[in-house]
C-alpha cells in the first residue's frame, strides 16, 4: 500500500514538474534546495549533486532515509565541528561507501583527533584496511600485529635500528610514542621545539617520533606520574622522550615521559630537568630528604644551606620547605622551573646554556680519554 502511494505521489510530481532539464526552479542551486525542501521525493527525478545542497536542505530529505543523503549530512555537520548532532547519523550512512568519500571523511576525523567518531565508522561499514589499522595504532597494538601492507601507508614511522644526529648536536633525543594519537602529538612538541629550540640551537636534537605501541608498558604510577617501562632494545641516544595517555610529565633519570596534556611550556620545563636543574615548588617525601637536608649548590638554580652561605644576589626558593635547610634561587622572580607556563628569562637561558656546555665538554672528554674520566 505504502509503495503504491509512493508511486502515485511520484507520478504526480513528474507531471508536475514536466522535464526536470527545463524547470526554472531546478536551473541553480537556490531554486532546486528550495524546490526539494517543499517535495523531498523528487530528489529520485532529477540529478542532484548532494555536496553542495546546504544542511537545512538535506534535513528536509531525511525523510527519505536514503544512506548517500544521511552520509552528506553527516559530512556536513562533521565539517562545520557539529558532533553531537551528527551522532544518530552513523548508523544511517551506507554500509559500502565509495573509496574517495571514505578516505576523506577518515582524514577529517583523523586530523581533528575524533577517535570516538572513526570507532563508530568502523562500527557501521564494511571492513576498510586503514581504518581497521588506524584503530590498532590508536589501541596501541605493536606493530608486528598490524597488516604490514598498511603499514607504509599509516601515519607513523618505525624505529630504526640506529640514528644519525648532526655532530655539532650536544645532546641527542629520542622520541617514542605508545599510541598514534601520541606519535601526533608529540610530532607537533617537536615541530614547536624546532621552532623556536631552547636554550640554543644544537643543545636538544630530536629524532623523529617512533611508534612503538604497548611495548612501552606505559601507566600512570607513583602520585600519578607518567611511567613507561621499556622492554626492548632501543638504539642509541643520550635522552629518550615518552608520549603516553595520562599521567604527570616527568623526568627520571635520563628519560622523559609527557602525556597527552602536555604542551611546549611543559617539555621546556622537563627539557631543563635533563641538565639538572631544580623545581622551585616545594618537594616532598624522600626527595626533600636527600635534597634539602646537606648543604650546597645542588643544580644550576637550585644552592642549600643557610642564609649565610647562599650565594650572593641569591633569593629564597619554596624547595625546602619540607626540608632541614632552606633553599635559594638565583632570581627573586618567578620562574619558569616554578611554574611551567612561565616564559624562559634569559637569566634562566644563560644559566642553561653554561651547563650544557660543561656537560658537553665533560662528555667529550670522556670520549677523548676512551671512557676514563680523568678529574683535574
Amino acid at each position: 500500500m505504502l509503495r503504491q502511494a509512493n508511486y502515485f505521489f511520484l507520478s504526480i510530481l513528474m507531471l508536475m514538474i514536466g522535464s526536470s532539464a527545463d524547470h526554472p526552479k531546478l536551473k541553480n542551486l537556490i531554486t532546486q534546495s528550495e524546490f526539494l525542501a517543499q517535495y523531498p521525493q523528487s530528489y529520485y527525478l532529477i540529478k542532484i549533486e548532494l555536496s553542495k545542497l546546504p544542511i537545512s536542505t538535506l534535513k528536509q530529505l531525511k525523510v527519505l532515509e536514503n544512506p548517500q543523503v544521511n552520509y552528506y549530512l553527516l559530512r556536513h555537520l562533521v565539517d562545520i565541528g557539529a558532533f553531537e548532532q551528527a551522532l544518530p547519523y552513523w548508523s544511517t550512512i551506507p554500509k559500502k561507501l565509495p573509496t574517495q568519500q571514505l578516505e576523506s571523511l577518515i582524514e577529517v576525523l583523523l586530523k581533528l583527533g575524533k577517535w570516538h567518531e572513526l570507532t563508530l565508522l568502523s562500527k557501521h561499514i564494511e571492513p576498510f584496511d586503514r581504518l581497521d589499522s588506524l584503530l590498532q595504532l590508536q589501541a596501541g597494538k605493536i606493530i608486528e600485529n598490524i597488516d604490514k601492507q598498511q603499514i607504509k601507508h599509516l601515519p607513523v614511522r618505525l624505529l630504526p635500528k640506529a640514528l644519525n644526529f648532526h655532530q655539532s648536536c650536544k645532546n641527542t633525543v629520542l622520541l617514542l610514542a605508545d599510541h598514534l594519537e601520541a606519535s601526533i602529538h608529540l610530532q607537533k612538541l617537536r615541530a614547536q621545539y624546532n621552532k623556536r629550540p631552547e636554550p640554543s640551537l644544537n643543545s636538544f636534537c630530536m629524532s623523529e617520533v617512533f611508534y612503538v605501541g604497548s611495548a612501552l608498558n606505559c601507566k600512570e604510577g607513583f602520585n600519578g606520574f607518567a611511567f613507561c617501562n621499556l622492554n626492548q632494545s632501543l638504539p642509541h641516544a643520550d635522552y629518550q622522550i615518552i608520549m603516553t595517555k595520562r599521567g604527570l610529565a616527568n623526568v627520571r633519570n635520563k628519560q622523559m615521559t609527557l602525556s597527552l596534556q602536555s604542551d611546549i611550556d611543559v617539555l621546556i620545563h622537563e627539557l631543563m630537568h635533563f641538565s639538572g636543574f631544580e623545581d622551585e615548588y616545594a618537594v616532598y617525601g624522600r626527595k626533600a630528604k636527600w635534597l634539602c637536608n646537606s648543604s650546597g649548590l645542588k643544580a644550576p638554580n637550585l644552592y642549600v644551606g643557610t642564609v649565610q652561605s647562599a650565594p650572593v644576589d641569591w633569593s629564597p626558593a619554596k624547595t625546602c620547605e619540607k626540608g632541614r635547610l632552606k633553599a635559594f634561587k638565583p632570581s627573586s622572580q618567578w620562574s619558569k622551573m616554578q611554574y611551567q607556563e612561565l616564559p624562559l628569562t634569559e637569566q634562566y637561558r644563560q644559566l642553561w646554556r653554561k651547563k650544557i656546555v660543561q656537560d658537553w665538554q665533560f662528555k667529550q672528554k670522556i670520549q677523548a680519554n676512551k671512557g676514563e674520566v680523568i678529574i683535574n
